[in-house]
């Protein structure tokens, strides 16, 4: 497979679902739990790039200082 199951996907797959009730996971509180864990994946994702913009911006800043100092 070359993608990740939706939570949908989660929900219905056979084997997980044996899992949880191996481990006494209802299907509600696994969904809250998979969506929970997405909502701070997508947090960390946008944190992420907003650091590396921010760096991004700062190197360009500096090249173009660096091309200013050159032409003096």
């Amino acid at each position: 497979m070359d993608r990740d199951l939706t939570v949908s996907e989660v929900l219905v797959d056979p084997l997980i679902a044996q899992l949880r009730k191996a481990d006494l996971i209802g299907n509600a509180a696994f969904a809250q739990l998979l969506e929970s864990a997405a909502r701070v994946q997508a947090r960390r994702s946008i944190d992420n790039l907003g650091e590396e913009r921010a760096s991004a911006f700062y190197c360009a800043i500096e090249a173009a200082n660096q091309a200013q100092a050159c032409l003096r």
